[in-house]
């Protein structure tokens, strides 16, 4: 009777198994999310030389100014104007970006796990979920990357190819394909690779069936969606009078970018190396959607889009040979489908009624995010969070946010509305101190060698001279040789340096030292101060 009593009562609690599973699968990502942007934590760490350009750019529009006018970088407007947003939700803060990013991955997740949950079922999707993620925490670099905002757009184009296999005609998953496509770009053009294999295999599968009517109205859609952004930035830098100048610089200049190599290694071998374990398993997974491509099954599709994305990927995230990790940001997709893949085909044997089953799956979620929480709180990232709540409840006298101590230098001995030069390529250092850049070509002396360049070049010795800033910085960085002439000698000697050194760099050097002098040294820092008459 006791026995009949008990299996009542769980039949009847039964329907709250797939409640309590949504409640621990959402903790789970949330945890994950703030595992992986402990990198970005304000409270603890600094802003990267990336991170530094894009958030000092966003500063600038929030005080009105334009990009490529008043801040130049090499990239399309998006990744800037995202910061701007940032910066005003957190206030001015670098919290309100991290905000950004937080609700950025967060929906990435969900995405991901939705698409491989309803390819393959829930471990490959919990698998294929947890592996794009490790690869993310590898290559994130301290976050606030072009090609990390993106990937929810990466997942959604995903979701809407799944829905434009069987309804080619759908006319408004075609045009949110073409506006997905479009905001990739805006971040960078290398980031719209995924939605470029996402259109390229619809329209392959429509020829293979020569519907040559569907691939005239599929174009036509896509482009009625991935025109009107392009057009409605184009327009805005037009009547701002940047048009050319945003052509030149997020596109022309790359252009000279992308087609100078650094380095000689291969992106195949640097993203592996960099990937490691995780790249064998997609590897495994490109096989099998090999082997299962030539059956032509309902899947064929997405094994096309696999096979022919991935080495789409691999190819065009770096393209100038650069190795930065956080260009291979851009294989993550592929890498969680192919990992999912490999997992459904590694759990295949397992009856379906165990693998769906709605308590299997409630022990699977609480299982994961128990193991999240162990790492969580053993790898230190717990920790860090704990220092950083501890910041912002004494921010009056601390500060919201970690700076560096050659920003607060900085800001304690100039005054509001001096110019300040961080030499070295640290425009981050300006936006912690609060002080501009003297120059709006914040990049010199790192630019590559090209018509465009040299322009730059000119243009950014002209804004010293006319408008000397109150203070120089030497950030003592190998990549740039530094203002003192014996130290410059003893570096160059030993092959330090940019490969690329501007042509006007010499006579920057002079313009320094015959208006400057050492103020201070601050750690390996250097202070110049300017030579009042």
């Amino acid at each position: 009777m006791l026995m009949v009593n008990f299996w009542s009562m769980a039949a009847q609690k039964r329907p709250l198994i797939p409640v309590f599973s949504q409640i621990l699968l959402y903790g789970l990502f949330a945890l994950l999310t703030l595992t992986v942007l402990v990198q970005s934590n304000p409270g603890t760490r600094l802003p990267s030389r990336d991170y530094g350009f894009y958030i000092y750019i966003g500063d600038q529009i929030t005080h009105g100014r334009l990009p490529y006018r008043d801040a130049w970088e090499s990239k399309p407007p998006a990744i800037f104007y995202l910061n701007a947003v940032g910066l005003w939700i957190g206030r001015g803060s670098r919290w309100g970006v991290w905000i950004v990013e937080y609700v950025s991955l967060v929906t990435a997740i969900l995405f991901s796990y939705s698409i491989l949950k309803k390819l393959w079922g829930t471990w490959p999707a919990l698998g294929g979920t947890f592996l794009w993620l490790a690869g993310l925490d590898i290559t994130l670099q301290g976050g606030n990357f072009t090609e990390e905002y993106p990937l929810p757009l990466h997942f959604f184009s995903i979701m809407l190819f799944l829905n434009l296999i069987k309804t080619p005609h759908r006319r408004i998953p075609n045009i949110l394909l073409g506006v997905v496509f479009s905001f990739s770009f805006l971040f960078r053009p290398n980031n719209a690779l995924t939605e470029m294999a996402v259109i390229l295999v619809l329209l392959l599968l429509r020829l293979l069936q020569r519907d040559i009517k569907s691939v005239s109205i599929q174009i036509f859609w896509l482009m009625a969606g991935a025109l009107p952004p392009m057009l409605i930035t184009g327009y805005y830098f037009w009547s701002q009078g940047l048009f050319q100048d945003l052509l030149e610089a997020s596109i022309f200049y790359n252009m000279a970018y992308s087609s100078t190599s650094i380095s000689s290694s291969s992106p195949l071998m640097t993203g592996f190396t960099i990937f490691g374990a995780i790249s064998w398993i997609a590897v495994a997974g490109y096989i099998l959607a090999g082997f299962r491509a030539l059956k032509k099954d309902a899947f064929f599709p997405i094994y096309a889009f696999l096979l022919l994305g991935w080495p789409l990927a691999i190819f065009l995230s770096d393209p100038a040979r650069r190795n930065y990790p956080h260009y291979f940001i851009n294989w993550l997709p592929f890498m969680s489908l192919l990992g999912g893949l490999t997992i459904h085909f590694l759990t295949a044997n397992i009856p379906v009624q165990r693998r769906e089953n709605q308590l299997w799956g409630l022990i699977s979620n609480g299982m994961a995010l128990f193991l999240t929480i162990i790492f969580f709180l053993a790898d230190g990232r717990a920790a860090e969070y704990q220092k950083a709540l501890n910041r912002l409840a004494r921010r009056d006298t601390l500060g919201a946010e970690v700076r560096s101590r050659i920003s607060t230098y900085v800001e304690n001995h100039s005054n509001p509305g001096d110019k300040v030069l961080f030499w070295g390529v640290w425009p981050g250092e300006n936006f912690m101190s609060n002080r501009e850049s003297p120059s709006a070509y914040l990049f010199y002396p790192l630019f590559i060698r090209s018509n465009i360049s040299q322009q730059i070049n000119a243009r950014f010795l002209e804004d010293i001279k006319n408008n000397p800033p109150a203070l120089i910085v030497d950030m003592d960085w190998h990549m740039v040789l530094p203002i003192d002439s014996e130290k410059r000698a003893a570096q160059a000697a030993v092959g330090y340096g940019w490969i690329y050194p501007p042509d006007n760099l010499d006579e920057f050097y002079e313009f320094v030292t015959e208006n400057y002098y050492v103020d201070a040294k601050v750690g390996s820092r250097t202070v110049y101060r300017l030579r009042q008459p």
